[in-house]
């Protein structure tokens, strides 16, 4: 499966209208509602690495932390730091014994806000609400549609497209942007900023690749 994001940032009602009656017309399957937080962190310019603190009074760079929480992932949360992802998941013993989580049971940008303060701030809450989602042509395509708010104020109107593997060639990611494209045409989506990058080419990712594509066209 392979992922594209979609904003329309000048949607309006009727845009927003007109599109969901385009989309009912191909008599897609409903699988119900959803919605999103996605938040942005920023790391505290004054929480020095050690071995910087005799040269530096503030990090030497900013780095950026994203999480995506959809509903359709129940009590998850994907993360990106500075547009990559962890290479080790697992979490030491000593951390465990010295109270570094939760117990694993919030989800983790819960986890920065409680125990991570120092470290990270955070810089935005954006929702998206009013969530729809429509499965279409046997399955292999999935469009979720949702209304986009930073501190209350309408954004836009957010589309995620998901992609089954058999209906692209997975082994040219060059080719994603002209598949995803023909599916904006046939399916009469309103013009819109559409983002399909990936993390790695040789090595997709599909809820990281998603992540990554919310931080770019959620760019405020």
């Amino acid at each position: 499966m392979v992922t594209a994001v979609l904003l329309v940032q000048k949607a309006n009602l009727e845009t927003i209208t007109q599109f969901h009656d385009q989309i009912s017309n191909e008599l897609p399957t409903a699988k119900g509602k959803w919605n999103f937080n996605f938040k942005i962190f920023r790391n505290n310019q004054y929480s020095i690495p050690q071995e910087l603190v005799d040269t530096h009074e503030q990090a030497p760079e900013s780095k950026f932390l994203f999480t995506l929480s959809p509903s359709y992932l129940r009590d998850s949360t994907i993360t990106l730091i500075n547009v990559g992802h962890p290479s080790d998941l697992s979490i030491p013993n000593d951390h465990l014994r010295r109270g570094a989580t939760t117990g694993l049971n919030d989800k983790f940008d819960n986890f920065i806000s409680a125990k991570l303060q120092s470290l990270w701030t955070q810089r935005q809450l954006i929702k998206g609400d009013g969530g729809q989602i429509y499965e279409l042509e046997n399955g292999n395509l999935c469009i979720r549609t949702s209304n986009v708010f930073l501190h209350g104020n309408f954004r836009g109107l957010l589309i995620q497209i998901e992609m089954s593997n058999s209906l692209c060639d997975t082994n040219n990611h060059n080719s994603f942007k002209e598949h995803f494209n023909k599916i904006v045409e046939k399916y009469g989506f309103p013009e819109g900023n559409l983002c399909c990058d990936v993390l790695d080419k040789k090595n997709l990712d599909k809820y990281g690749d998603l992540c990554l594509q919310y931080s770019k066209i959620l760019n405020f």
